[in-house]
């Protein structure tokens, strides 16, 4: 969940926001990245800043816990226009006296905001601080840094700050969706819109490297195939596994012959798949399979056998089994076997 204030906060994260007035170029964070995690982003907007998180104590706190209550986020960045240059605030006061807002009732309801903690109790941004600033300045044109003993400013900013600390306080413990990391930034006004959205999206990235994510490993995968054939053939064999959070899932299999199929896939949890192998020398044969699932957790191994005789070894089994079945062949294939 991301959030921001004045400009250019409310821009730079517009293409998260799934509102079409706010971002009409539609909403790219789903999955962003392919990195399993949906991003949405509430700001009001830019210029008016009516909307979601207006500059006001009373619909700030009521914006807050109403989307929080609704998408359950298990991370919290929130943004908002000051120093900088991209300055990762670290502290957030709960505050009983604030800078006024604009309209009547001037200060927060409740003030302090916090009735669990002392007046100037301090909460810590969760956030990969140092993590954050060190990518930043390396990947992009912005300053950034940790501002490790300041505080946000007793407004809005501050405000914001201290609420998504404390809800991440609240939630870190859920059985399901719990909240990870929260903290606030601030963003010096005078930075393009094109470079705060890469800092934020390298901001982001930086975040999601920090998470950890309750996930299962994908079942050993089933294999199915002839369990006897000749060499220099070529058979097929289906390979099945199943992934409990119905991830997609990757192959490696080893033929016993040397050969190796390195990941194979994606493929749909559940989905069957046939791929085809030639044997080229006789002897028994031992295939390994395993799966992973996109976020690299790796199955048990699964065996199967499959045994490659001598062309000729074949034939005899063939006459073998077909004379313990019909005795009187036997004088024949005596004479067919003196003339080979």
């Amino acid at each position: 969940m991301l959030t921001g204030y004045w400009n250019p906060t409310g821009q730079m994260i517009a293409p998260f926001s799934t509102d079409p007035d706010l971002n009409p170029g539609g909403w790219k964070g789903e999955n962003w990245e392919d990195r399993g995690y949906d991003i949405y982003s509430f700001f009001p907007t830019p210029g008016t800043y009516m909307g979601d998180f207006e500059v006001d104590y009373q619909d700030t706190w009521e914006d807050f816990w109403d989307i929080t209550s609704q998408i359950k986020p298990i991370a919290i960045i929130s943004f908002g226009a000051g120093a900088g240059p991209w300055e990762i605030e670290y502290n957030a006061r709960n505050l009983d006296s604030w800078y006024n807002d604009y309209e009547p009732p001037y200060q927060p309801t409740p003030c302090p905001p916090d009735d669990t903690k002392p007046v100037g109790y301090v909460r810590h941004s969760t956030l990969p601080v140092q993590e954050i600033a060190n990518a930043v300045n390396e990947n992009t044109s912005v300053n950034a840094w940790v501002d490790w003993n300041g505080n946000p400013g007793a407004f809005l900013c501050e405000y914001m700050a201290y609420l998504g600390m404390w809800y991440k306080s609240i939630h870190e413990n859920d059985s399901t969706d719990p909240c990870q990391v929260s903290g606030f930034i601030h963003v010096k006004n005078t930075i393009s819109v094109e470079d705060a959205m890469e800092a934020t999206n390298v901001t982001i990235r930086e975040t999601i490297k920090g998470l950890y994510i309750e996930n299962n490993p994908p079942e050993a995968p089933i294999i199915n195939g002839p369990t006897s054939g000749m060499p220099d053939i070529s058979y097929n064999f289906t390979f099945e596994s199943t992934d409990p959070d119905d991830d997609e899932v990757y192959y490696y299999i080893q033929w016993g012959d040397g050969y190796v199929e390195n990941w194979i896939g994606p493929f749909s949890s559940g989905e069957k798949f046939e791929i085809a192998h030639t044997y080229n020398r006789k002897g028994k044969f031992t295939i390994e399979a395993k799966t992973k699932d996109s976020k690299d957790y790796e199955s048990e191994w699964t065996t199967f056998v499959i045994t490659i005789p001598r062309s000729k070894e074949m034939v005899y089994s063939f006459i073998f089994n077909l004379i313990e079945r019909f005795p009187m062949l036997t004088n024949l294939f005596s004479f067919i076997n003196r003339l080979i």
